[in-house]
């Protein structure tokens, strides 16, 4: 009969060579599936396009977008197809330019990318060139929808829970805290209050208010306004509007007439100006920083990246 002790001995050495064994194996299945994932992911991943690489006119636009939006525009990349896409931090995948010809109606209805920048926006006062656009100059109003539900919310509960409340000449206004929007709301109103006390004729302008977030559509679209978004404030409703204006050969003198301080904070924090439309909708500011980079970078005014 074999030695008690032996026994546990032998069995004590066998059991440390099988554990060596097992670790020694899930050692190599744990590097083995790294390896994998790395690699899956690196398939994955887009491969971007230096903008040294990309068309002049896209090369601009990533430029205003990132500018605009660092945290949610990666770059650019070639789909499946071949096409320029604009890539963003949530994976979604935009075309930049699909080569289409479009009607006004289609570049309203459906733009891509570049036909959503490609209206250069009138920074600064009103002037007669500016308060009388030609007819479907509309900068601001051609909108990727797919771009604004992954910049600020995919549905009205998500956009909502992205909200706070900002103060703005008296009221609560809620705005979409994602990429700066309410920071920047917040902004124009720290310009404007100074001033206000020496303004009583912007009563007539600010007042009644008209709001911010409101889930609908643009009227007779349907497409979702930038109300739903949170990113964008109508002041007095009673102000000219195009679907509504019974007299709009009289439009042009009430955009120049229009207070210039109100519109230059807006502009000077990322906001584009709804009285500046053939389309006119002097209640309406929405917050756009890439229309005003790419503006303020034609202009001279700033410079693109290096």
């Amino acid at each position: 009969m074999q030695n008690p002790l032996a026994q546990r001995i032998v069995y004590a050495l066998r059991s440390r060579r099988e554990k060596r064994h097992w670790l020694r194996l899930l050692g190599l299945t744990a590097l083995a599936l790294w390896f994998l994932a790395g690699r899956l992911e690196a398939a994955q991943a887009p491969q971007l396009i230096p903008a040294k690489d990309l068309p002049v006119e896209a090369a601009l636009d990533l430029a205003a977008l990132r500018a605009g939006y660092p945290d949610a525009v990666l770059g650019m990349a070639r789909g499946s197809s071949g096409l320029l896409e604009l890539v963003l931090a949530d994976g979604t995948r935009l075309v930049y330019d699909d080569g289409q010809a479009r009607s006004v109606k289609q570049a309203e209805e459906s733009p891509d990318i570049r036909t959503m920048l490609a209206q250069v926006y009138p920074l600064g006062p009103a002037d007669e060139q500016s308060a009388r656009p030609a007819p479907h100059f509309d900068p601001g109003r051609r909108r990727v929808q797919a771009f604004f539900l992954s910049l600020y919310g995919h549905n009205e509960a998500e956009v909502r829970k992205n909200c706070k409340s900002v103060r703005f000449d008296g009221h609560g206004a809620a705005f979409n805290t994602r990429h700066g929007a309410a920071q920047a709301l917040e902004r124009v109103w720290k310009r404007l209050e100074p001033q206000a006390a020496a303004h009583s004729e912007w009563s007539k302008v600010l007042r009644p208010f008209g709001g911010t977030l409101a889930w609908r559509n643009i009227a007779a679209t349907s497409r979702l306004s930038v109300h739903s978004f949170g990113a964008a404030i109508d002041l007095n409703p009673h102000l000219a509007y195009w679907l509504t204006e019974r007299h709009p050969e009289k439009v042009p003198a009430q955009v120049l007439a229009f207070p210039k301080e109100i519109v230059e904070a807006f502009e000077a924090e990322g906001f584009v100006w709804g009285g500046k439309w053939a389309a006119y909708d002097l209640m309406h500011f929405e917050y756009r920083p890439e229309l005003l980079f790419k503006a303020r970078v034609l202009r001279g005014e700033v410079q693109l990246p290096r």
